[in-house]
């Protein structure tokens, strides 16, 4: 855990002031602990993957600041690819590719994580995340583990349903 960490050492802008408090979990029972005791103390939370779409303010974030990229693996079987939320999209695509898979290939540019992707429903060149998702895993602010299903996600331009609820991808 960090403290008061510069975010402009993370974000894509090179700008942003302190998280007070900044973690780089590795799994999701790691992810679990920290929500919990971010809810415990009261303090604020912030998830942020790959901080490509994302400027940070120069008095930086209050409370806890979690940042996902070390939540990476990507793994294809049969027709579908499973990528956990800090995986950067263009790596997931190329998984994709490699497995023969199709419909990720308007995401080849974006710089984007997957947990970010699927919170703002990212897209490009007539393409975007909700028509290639089945199900989403989260963990609710109260620390538990759900799966949403593609319905259950309500996609819209640039918007899921976790946006709403504050779980985390």
């Amino acid at each position: 855990m960090m403290h008061d960490e510069p975010l402009s050492h993370y974000t894509f802008t090179k700008t942003g002031g302190p998280a007070d408090l900044l973690a780089f979990p590795k799994n999701v029972a790691e992810v679990r602990a920290l929500v919990d005791d971010a809810r415990d103390q009261g303090l604020p939370l912030t998830v942020i993957g790959n901080a490509s779409n994302l400027i940070v303010r120069d008095g930086g974030i209050r409370g806890l600041v979690l940042i996902l990229t070390e939540m990476k693996t990507i793994t294809a079987s049969g027709n579908q690819v499973t990528a956990e939320a800090g995986a950067r999209l263009i790596d997931t695509t190329e998984a994709a590719y490699r497995a023969g898979l199709t419909g990720l290939e308007f995401a080849a540019g974006i710089p984007g994580s997957v947990g970010g992707a699927v919170f703002m429903n990212a897209g490009a060149y007539d393409g975007e995340v909700c028509n290639v998702i089945s199900s989403v895993d989260v963990l609710t602010r109260e620390g538990e583990l759900k799966t949403y299903d593609h319905r259950e996600l309500k996609f819209r331009y640039r918007h899921s349903v976790v946006q709403d609820t504050g779980d985390v991808v």
